[in-house]
């Protein structure tokens, strides 16, 4: 293979993000540690304690959302959008081993080429599926790429949207959809990661839309923003057999 400047520079990027990702997760751990000390009273075993964290899909899920954090602090955006990072970061969610896996990340050329521009690849379900990385590779590989895939194998994973909890996968549909359109795409238009649940709306982890970034702009790329109940198409649920 070889080396050029261009590429150097892209690998220097991508360690950049890995060292930013790695320190995020260590104040997490921080945080948690010292949360745990305060909590834990001398004497306090805590028996009959309920344990939140007791399963794996909890567990995987938090992981999840703190990934798809990590990601947002990242700054990521379209190309030419002004982020600290953007293609660097958008082919890791489409090409990478902990993404979909893809090789082509242009779905308007022929090969396996790279994402260079807005409109190259439909990038949502990439980002979800690099936040769940977790889940087995071929799962991500075959069902994330699209609404439609993930309607189409992942009926039963479907949970009722006031059951939803942090860490689904949350499709919506555009704020614009008409009931009709609803109708013929009962798979919904975008896929989102649901950060918090709420009583008429929630918030979301998601990529390749238009929400709020970690200085507040509002742009396009990795972002959060509330969206509202009645926009949710299906809400997804992993299962411990989809775990690696």
């Amino acid at each position: 293979m070889r080396v050029t400047i261009k590429s150097l520079k892209a690998e220097v990027s991508n360690l950049e993000a890995e060292i930013k990702q790695t320190a995020y997760r260590l104040r997490h751990v921080e945080r948690e540690l010292l949360a745990s000390q305060i909590d834990l009273r001398p004497g306090d075993d805590r028996a009959g304690a309920p344990e939140p964290l007791a399963d794996a899909i909890s567990q995987a899920a938090l992981d999840a959302t703190l990934r798809a954090e990590g990601e947002w602090e990242l700054d990521v955006t379209e190309p030419g959008l002004g982020g600290a990072h953007s293609a660097d970061r958008i082919n890791v969610y489409i090409r990478s081993d902990e993404g979909l896996q893809w090789a082509d990340a242009n779905m308007k050329k022929d090969g396996a080429n790279p994402y260079e521009k807005n409109g190259d690849f439909a990038w949502c379900g990439a980002f979800a599926a690099y936040c769940w990385a977790i889940l087995k590779p071929e799962i991500r590989k075959r069902t994330f790429p699209s609404t439609y895939r993930l309607w189409r194998d992942w009926q039963s994973r479907r949970i009722p949207t006031a059951a939803m909890r942090s860490g689904d996968i949350v499709v919506v549909w555009n704020d614009s959809a008409s009931q009709a359109d609803r109708e013929r795409k009962p798979y919904g238009h975008h896929i989102t990661i649901c950060r918090q649940p709420g009583a008429d709306a929630f918030t979301t982890w998601e990529g390749n839309a238009r929400a709020n970034g970690p200085d507040g702009r509002y742009r396009e790329g990795v972002g959060t923003r509330e969206r509202e109940l009645s926009t949710v198409a299906v809400v997804y649920r992993p299962q411990v057999s989809d775990l690696t």
